[in-house]
């Protein structure tokens, strides 16, 4: 079998930091990750979880204090490998009076690039990220969405084989968010890694092919998104709006599990028949289908859980 080649991989990764005063705060917990090239891979944890001290130690931007890491093969902090990345912090800042062109010709010129080749790329990543119309515009009257998607495109004016996006859809509005996820789903068709951390987990859900789950510096929870959100493959899922409370009590008696949403109910049934069958009944009495099919746990489910019982 052919060794699986990997973008990112990481043996006890630990960091602890000197807050002064003889004492210490562990930001990271011996941290060992596998990242396959080519996947988009996920990173989410609660505030104070170790995200972003495990970007800054794979980005080079601080040292660990023990273990070891390896980014596109080489050893993290490595300039070589520094030009085959690229990174979108969470709330970049960039130079007010640029405008977007100028501003990606500032960055091209840190990788050596210039000329004809260089404006040839801006035009290119203007046009992927829908700001060539709005190339004249200084960033000074740039909307958050406009700033995040510059950020993305300066990202990748080094053509990187890895992108380490921090929120990427943090603060935009629906159509800006769907943008970008549609940028990041085309980079990894066209072979790009992508490193992604964020505490939208509705956003991570459909994007991220394997994620790990942080807490207290130390990963609880680590897998491909399809293994960790799929459910009891005995058990199918009804969820319906619309019941009374008689209906409701009629599909629960014959469910081995039923839970209130914010604006729906959610049934488990044994069986696919039983299924159908309440979904049948949820119809006949005037209720609303939502969804019928197996069991499937969304993301934040899966959060609560492993969190909820790591921090308890």
């Amino acid at each position: 079998m052919a060794e699986i080649a990997l973008a990112i991989r990481t043996e006890n990764l630990t960091k602890i930091y000197n807050v002064g005063w003889g004492r210490t705060q562990v930001g990271l917990d011996g941290l060992s990750l596998d990242v396959e090239e080519g996947q988009i891979f996920g990173l989410v944890g609660p505030n104070g979880s170790g995200k972003t001290t495990t970007l800054k130690l794979l980005l080079g931007l601080i040292f660990p204090t023990a273990g070891t890491g390896e980014v596109m093969g080489l050893p993290m902090g490595n300039s070589e490998c520094k030009m085959r990345i690229g990174y979108l912090p969470e709330g970049p800042y960039f130079y007010e009076h640029l405008t977007a062109p100028e501003l990606l010709r500032m960055y091209g010129s840190l990788f050596g690039m210039g000329g004809a080749e260089l404006d040839k790329r801006i035009q290119e990543l203007l046009e992927l990220v829908d700001m060539w119309t709005r190339r004249h515009y200084r960033v000074a009257n740039y909307s958050r969405g406009m700033r995040q998607r510059i950020g993305v495109a300066q990202a990748l004016i080094n053509e990187p084989d890895l992108l380490f996006f921090d929120e990427p859809t943090s603060g935009l509005d629906p159509i800006g968010a769907k943008d970008i996820r549609d940028v990041i789903l085309q980079l990894r068709d066209r072979g790009k890694t992508i490193f992604l951390c964020s505490h939208l987990l509705k956003e991570m859900e459909p994007l991220c092919d394997n994620i790990a789950i942080l807490a207290r510096g130390r990963t609880i929870s680590e897998g491909s998104m399809q293994d960790l959100l799929s459910g009891d493959a005995n058990l199918y899922r009804v969820e319906a709006t619309g019941l009374d409370e008689e209906l409701e009590a009629k599909l629960a008696a014959g469910a081995v599990g039923s839970v209130k949403l914010d604006d729906a109910t959610r049934l488990l049934f044994e069986g696919q028949q039983k299924a159908f069958e309440a979904a049948a009944l949820v119809t006949a009495e005037g209720g609303a289908l939502v969804t019928v099919g197996p069991d499937r746990r969304t993301l934040e489910e899966v959060f609560i859980e492993v969190v909820g019982e790591e921090t308890a």
